[in-house]
């Protein structure tokens, strides 16, 4: 999206009362946002606490959490417009047999990336906790419990990202595609268990 019409131009709660009420912002984009909320709970662990004790150790994940950071917030943007494109595509003409063929590409495509940006976004929540369990360590004891709620918060933006590929999975008509996605899909929610229950018992 551009800069005028991102999501991160918007106040909380225009963009609470626009998920409320249109198609969207969807699951998706609010997933995302709220990823980045939880991510920012983690840098903030991580920030206050090297502006006591600098570390070069803390410092690196301070710059990779800025990173992930920035990538979830277009991820949220993305999302809109991959929604937005499938919508699009749903009401192309279809009075005629090539433009019914072209309509069936332009959903197809557009179904294809509206599975792909969740996925991205997905993989980008679980790097994000994966550093939530390494910054616990670094982090001051006083707050921890902001980057414990932060990887909370990674964690159920990644299942509910995934919930988002699995309603548009079915979208897709190549089988091998499908189950591809569908198998990282999987593979991802794994992960991101296994790492919130390292960072629970950390």
């Amino acid at each position: 999206m551009s800069q005028s019409t991102s999501i991160w131009a918007m106040t909380l709660g225009d963009f609470r009362d626009a998920v409320e009420s249109r198609s969207t912002p969807g699951c998706g984009a609010a997933a995302a946002a709220s990823a980045g909320m939880g991510l920012a709970l983690v840098l903030k662990g991580l920030r206050i606490t090297d502006g006591k004790h600098p570390d070069v150790e803390r410092g690196e994940l301070i710059a990779r959490g800025d990173a992930r950071l920035a990538e979830l917030g277009r991820y949220a943007d993305e999302d809109v417009e991959a929604f937005d494109a499938y919508l699009a595509a749903v009401k192309r003409p279809q009075d005629s047999d090539v433009e019914r063929r072209a309509r069936e590409r332009a959903i197809q495509a557009a179904a294809e990336r509206a599975n792909r940006v969740p996925l991205a976004t997905a993989r980008s929540c679980l790097e994000a906790l994966r550093l939530s369990v390494e910054a616990l360590t670094r982090t001051a004891d006083n707050l921890r419990s902001d980057t414990l709620a932060g990887g909370l918060m990674l964690h159920a933006a990644l299942s509910s990202v995934l919930i988002n590929v699995d309603a548009n999975l079915a979208s897709l008509h190549d089988a091998a595609e499908r189950e591809s996605m569908a198998a990282e899909r999987h593979a991802l929610q794994r992960d991101a268990d296994r790492h919130l229950q390292r960072l629970r018992s950390a």
